[in-house]
């Protein structure tokens, strides 16, 4: 058999190295749709959660608590929390988010509260423009008024971000969800295929799950300063 001369040799040592690094190529391409794959398997997953969860929602009697707060921007969602109040499942209300136009005037007119009510049991939050900020003003008022139990009354579709927001702000506090469910006489899935609800479940999902990952972010952060301190 004839001896290899030293470019052939070199020659089949290219050859070899081209196909590991083709097969070493195809394995990480595998492996990366592989990944996206399973990503959005989860996503999607967690999505059909969601809607599940926000379709499917019923108001149910909360616990009794210290106080009740409401965040503004849904239907029902006030009155539900007036409702709350006067059947004294908490000792007062914080109507968080208000807009600066809205007066006190506004919302006895609106909502039937009696000026007694008003002025014994109910405080307006008016620097809360977010989610994050509700749960920020909660958290101080809270603390101010050495409240340790909480009902937060709000939209199905918001209660989870909320949630999550609110024990992020307050961890020390204990949190009971109140979701408004609007009557719909619509089926679940007239009301999924509904083109404005499906816009408004996937952008809400969207924020839930940037709240997630900034919350994972911030809280790995936080045990990596302190690992260095």
């Amino acid at each position: 058999m004839p001896q290899e001369t030293e470019d052939q040799q070199k020659d089949r040592a290219l050859v070899q190295s081209k196909k590991s690094l083709a097969s070493r190529m195809r394995k990480a391409l595998m492996g990366m749709i592989a990944l996206v794959l399973f990503a959005f398997f989860v996503l999607l997953t967690g999505w059909v959660m969601f809607t599940g969860y926000v379709l499917m929602a019923s108001e149910s009697e909360p616990e009794a608590s210290d106080a009740i707060v409401v965040v503004t921007g849904g239907a029902g969602r006030l009155e539900r929390a007036i409702e709350l109040l006067r059947e004294n499942k908490g000792k007062k209300l914080l109507i968080s988010g208000v807009h600066y136009q809205n007066s006190d005037h506004t919302l006895i007119a609106r909502f039937d509260l009696s000026e007694k009510e008003i002025n014994c049991c109910v405080d307006i939050d008016r620097e809360a423009l977010n989610t994050v900020a509700n749960a920020t003003q909660t958290a101080l008022w809270a603390d101010r008024n050495n409240f340790s139990s909480l009902i937060i009354v709000t939209s199905a579709y918001h209660m989870p971000r909320t949630m999550l927001e609110m024990r992020r702000a307050a961890p020390h506090i204990t949190f009971h969800g109140d979701v408004v469910a609007v009557p719909n006489p619509e089926s679940w899935l007239v009301r999924l295929t509904d083109w404005n609800n499906l816009t408004l479940l996937s952008k809400e999902y969207g924020k839930l799950l940037a709240a997630i990952v900034h919350g994972t972010t911030e809280r790995l952060l936080s045990k990596r300063t302190h690992q260095h301190l």
